[in-house]
């Protein structure tokens, strides 16, 4: 009851109970729990960045292990175009010879046999499986090693060099089917082939259907263009495929690979 009494009496000593302990803090003490506050928001932003840094480093070491894979794929590949375009282009240089030579009466079994080359291909099957997933998704940023990237994107350029020049091949070959019609007889020509799609090399000396020197000229020199055109491309690829193994051993390097 006095207690009450005192209150009610003296207002203004309740309000010294409420704010005292208030008045107790000083500018020191604000500035510790703001600074406890802070270290707290800012530990907190570097758990989540060093969180998120190794998982980058993580996603960064698997891409670069599936592009290994993609290079030695690619390397496999190069070998079997390349001995495939150095055989071609030295057929085709054959053919163009016989084409031309005034004994073509009796090579028939050759040229129809090497005519039925000019369509064969082993083309380069580029694995960009994993370039692709990292320009289109805009993960080019996860590799830190810009050196590396810098190289994969030359390499790239190359590739696609190649496979214009292998375009240009196409044209070629569209070229000397367009003139065949009057050099090759269709049926000889279409027995070279068997239901299995495999060569057969005629036995029966299968003759051309013209002798005009002109029209086998004109012919011979698609078919030698086709020649240096596989070559070419051959060496073209075999520069290539020589990037790709520097590249394996540059991502090796660079993030340690066994």
């Amino acid at each position: 009851m006095e207690k009450n009494q005192t209150s009610e009496n003296h207002p203004d000593a309740l309000n010294e109970e409420v704010i005292s302990p208030w008045k107790k803090k000083n500018w020191t003490s604000y500035f510790k729990e703001f600074f406890m506050l802070f270290l707290a928001v800012f530990c907190g932003f570097l758990a989540e960045n060093y969180r998120e840094s190794l998982s980058n480093k993580t996603i960064e070491k698997e891409y670069m292990l599936s592009l290994i894979e993609d290079l030695k794929s690619d390397t496999a590949n190069l070998n079997t175009y390349i001995s495939f375009k150095k055989v071609k282009g030295h057929l085709m240089d054959s053919l163009a010879g016989m084409l031309v030579s005034e004994d073509h009466h009796l090579l028939g079994n050759q040229i129809y046999y090497l005519a039925r080359q000019v369509f064969n291909e082993s083309p380069f099957v580029y694995s960009d499986g994993t370039i692709q997933q990292l320009k289109n998704a805009g993960n080019l940023r996860l590799i830190k090693k810009r050196v590396v990237v810098e190289e994969l994107l030359k390499y790239e350029k190359k590739v696609r060099v190649l496979q214009d020049w292998d375009e240009k091949d196409n044209q070629t070959k569209s070229t000397f089917r367009e003139m065949g019609g009057k050099v090759f007889n269709s049926q000889e020509l279409n027995a070279t082939m068997d239901a299995e799609m495999n060569f057969v090399f005629p036995t029966t000396n299968p003759k051309l259907v013209t002798d005009d020197f002109q029209t086998l000229n004109e012919l011979a020199f698609q078919v030698h263009y086709l020649s240096k055109m596989c070559l070419g491309n051959s060496m073209r690829a075999a520069s290539l495929r020589e990037d790709a193994l520097n590249l394996l051993e540059l991502i090796h390097k660079e993030y340690e690979l066994p």
